[in-house]
């Protein structure tokens, strides 16, 4: 099989800044990403097309001209970090679902745990 391109798609995502941007500038946005999925998409002429899916789960950094970096806010709630984390770890909803029940049944415990850490 014949690769023709690598390409990433990512999904969508909002990040909050702590400060405004210059509209006239360049920006440079560099994220952290887990890909979730791996596509082939046929081109008809006997090469393919790899498309790489990714979630922005991570970091977010801004950068125009010579200004400082900015590292922006995930925009995602604590439960949706979770979320991602568990997807990160095994993607199937019933892990993330049984895992859940379990921190449920057992919160004090967890954060005891948590605590001595």
């Amino acid at each position: 099989m014949e690769i023709n391109t690598n390409n990433i798609k990512l999904n969508n995502f909002t990040a909050e800044l702590p400060e405004e941007l210059d509209t006239k500038l360049r920006t440079l946005v560099t994220v952290e990403a887990q890909i979730y999925a791996t596509e082939m998409r046929d081109n008809q002429d006997g090469t393919f097309d790899r498309v790489y899916k990714a979630k922005v789960n991570g970091s977010t950094i801004v950068k125009q001209g010579d200004q400082a970096p900015i590292l922006a806010k995930s925009k995602r709630s604590t439960s949706q970090k979770i979320r991602m984390a568990f997807w990160h770890i095994n993607p199937d909803d019933e892990f993330y679902e049984r895992n859940m029940n379990k921190i449920q049944a057992n919160l004090e415990d967890v954060i005891i745990f948590l605590e001595d850490k």
